[in-house]
């Protein structure tokens, strides 16, 4: 089966159109790379399969299913960029961070209840960040940022895994450890993984990709 099954996407902002006609195909259980220069369209992309951006026309199957058929995507785990989440201003702690992965699981008043926190804590001491659950978010390094990102994405057991420019922002030693733990990580899990970056030789230096797609101008070039 394949995880995800994209045919003649198009989708633009304005009349203009950002994908155009676009096709991808990721089987499941690969770790594939998504690149192109800026404005190429790897955002817009990401954001179609995360569900957050509708209006497009073409057809976009998720494990067999169009993705206007799910109620909800919480079985996808998604790492933002670290220079997004570092914009965290006020003193969120990791662990706090880590059980907004938990949010749909909250209950009608929104807010974590002790099981939730269990659940966090064990992730956070999974990944060996167990001595930063209680430390401000906003005052980790670019790298620990990283890891804890990766946990929140991987507290629910999803099935997919998107990463957003996961190595920008980042120093070249935590950038080396972060791609290690999402190898472990991917193969005790048996993820499917898509790595939306700009920095494809440094991915592909680190990880053992089934593919690479690159777009140019809202397409595949190369698949």
């Amino acid at each position: 089966m394949n995880a995800i099954e994209v045919s003649n996407l198009v989708f633009g902002y304005t009349a203009h159109p950002v994908l155009k006609g676009l096709d991808v195909t990721v089987p499941e259980g690969a770790l594939c790379c998504l690149t192109g220069e800026n404005g190429s369209g790897k955002s817009t992309l990401m954001k179609v399969l995360l569900g957050e951006l509708k209006g497009y026309t073409g057809e976009v199957r998720l494990y067999g299913k169009p993705l206007a058929a799910y109620r909800d995507l919480t079985w996808i785990g998604y790492v933002p960029q670290a220079n997004v989440m570092s914009k965290v201003a006020f003193p969120t702690t990791c662990r706090e961070i880590v059980v907004q992965g938990l949010y749909r699981d909250f209950g009608p008043v929104k807010v974590p209840r002790r099981r939730h926190f269990a659940v966090a804590d064990a992730a956070l001491e999974r990944m060996g960040l167990q001595q930063h659950a209680r430390k401000p978010f906003n005052e980790l390094s670019g790298g620990l940022q990283q890891r804890v990102m990766i946990c929140r994405a991987l507290v629910t057991d999803p099935k997919l895994l998107v990463l957003d420019e996961p190595t920008a922002g980042v120093d070249g030693h935590s950038k080396a450890r972060f791609l290690q733990l999402l190898a472990d990580e991917r193969q005790k899990r048996h993820l499917t993984c898509l790595i939306v970056s700009h920095e494809h030789q440094l991915i592909s230096s680190h990880l053992s990709l089934d593919a690479t797609y690159k777009i140019e101008d809202g397409r595949i070039v190369n698949a």
